[in-house]
This record gives C-alpha cells, structure tokens and sequence, in this order.
C-alpha cells in the first residue's frame, strides 16, 4: 500500500487551526453566527471580539476590502456611555446593604472617676452604647475610665450632643 504524501498531511495540520476538524454543526453554527454578524453590523464575531479586547473598531478583513488599517482608534466611541476613566471617573455602584451601614470604628469617653462605684454609674446610664470601665494609673492616683463604642459617626454625633446637653443641665442646676 502507498503512503500518502507527506504534503497531504502538511495541507491537513495547517487546516486544523481553521476550523476545519470540528465536528460540521459546530462549523455551519459558527459561519452562521458570523453571517448573521456581518450581515447587521459589518464585522463578524471574531472583528467584535478583538474590538471588545482593543477598545478600537477592529475588523480583521478592512485591509483586504478598503485598504485601511485593521483597528481604528474611534475617538467617538462610549461618549453615549456615563462612566468614564481617570480623574472624572464615576465610582462604581456598591451593594445597597454595604452603603447603608456606616462604618462602627469610633470611641468616645463619656467619664474619668477616681471612684469605682461612680465609674459603674456612669457605665449604666450607657449601658445601651456597650461601655468599657477601665483603671487608669495617672500621677499616682488610680482613674477609671468610662470608654463606649464602637459607634458610628453619626451615633457618635448624637452622643456627643446627649453629653453636651447633660453638662449643661448639670451647670443650670
């Protein structure tokens, strides 16, 4: 038996990267899509895929038919879409649970006593911003500390207020 030409199996193997090997539907499913793409927008499948990649108008068969260069910088292009690059670029959307839950990373002191019992006090009348008594040794002398949070900007604002409003209570009385 002969054996065929070794230029027949070269023609087979530069065939395959073509397409040329899958199964037929694969290939009509694939000619039929760029028919359908050239026939609406002028490039096929492929052109819009490295235009995609590029962010250029690309089409790989302009030099063969026009004579002008495969990819084309469209300054035109995306001026319809709203977000842009750089220094004038519009943030992203962010998941409406994340956006609407402030960030909890601020303390606030609400007493230093020198007295235990008094610091306990204190302690309850927050008891609802999670406080923290802690001894302090300052100068000698033991302090302890009334620490509530963590909180919000905007309770820490509100709380803020509440102090303000209590001192000058205490000041009127």
């Amino acid at each position: 038996m002969p054996r065929p030409p070794r230029l027949v199996f070269l023609a087979l193997a530069a065939l395959l990267p073509a397409g040329c090997a899958l199964p037929p539907a694969v290939t009509l499913a694939s000619l039929a899509a760029d028919g359908v793409s050239y026939a609406t927008t002028g490039k096929s499948v492929s052109d819009h895929g490295i235009s995609a990649a590029t962010g250029n108008d690309c089409a790989l068969m302009r030099p063969v038919f026009t004579g002008k260069a495969m990819c084309q910088i469209d300054s035109t292009r995306g001026k319809d879409v709203p977000v842009e690059t750089g220094h004038a670029a519009v943030a992203r959307p962010i998941a409406p649970a994340l956006a609407t839950a402030p960030a909890k990373d601020r303390y606030v002191q609400v007493g230093s006593f020198r007295d235990a019992q008094n610091a306990a006090r204190a302690a309850t009348r927050y008891a609802d911003l999670k406080p923290d008594v802690r001894p302090v040794d300052a100068g000698g002398v033991r302090y302890y500390r009334v620490r509530v949070g963590p909180l919000s900007a905007p309770e820490e604002r509100a709380l803020k207020a509440r102090l303000v409003q209590g001192n000058a209570k205490a000041g009127a009385g």
